[in-house]
């Protein structure tokens, strides 16, 4: 059966997570849906995807991390609404 992807978005971002992973548009078509639906139908925390999506690639959060202090965040939220 072939894949006909006739949507000019969905080409071009088949296309580019194919450039990204070096893999065929198919197997890249196939990992992008393969990864929604898990998201609709697993409950995972963000740190659980997080893990995931490192993993994918080889690679993992630090051992005995810190996670960001709340203050931070709300430094940098300010900061970006004043950019706007």
């Amino acid at each position: 059966m072939t894949l006909s992807i006739r949507h000019p978005q969905a080409d071009a971002l088949a296309r580019r997570l194919a450039e990204i992973d070096g893999t065929s548009i198919t197997d890249a078509v196939v990992a992008a849906l393969t990864d929604a639906v898990r998201a609709r139908t697993q409950k995972e925390t963000p740190t659980e995807t997080a893990q995931r999506i490192l993993a994918k690639r080889g690679l993992a959060f630090r051992p005995n991390r810190k996670p960001v202090p709340e203050d931070a965040w709300h430094a940098l939220d300010h900061d970006l609404m004043e950019k706007r």
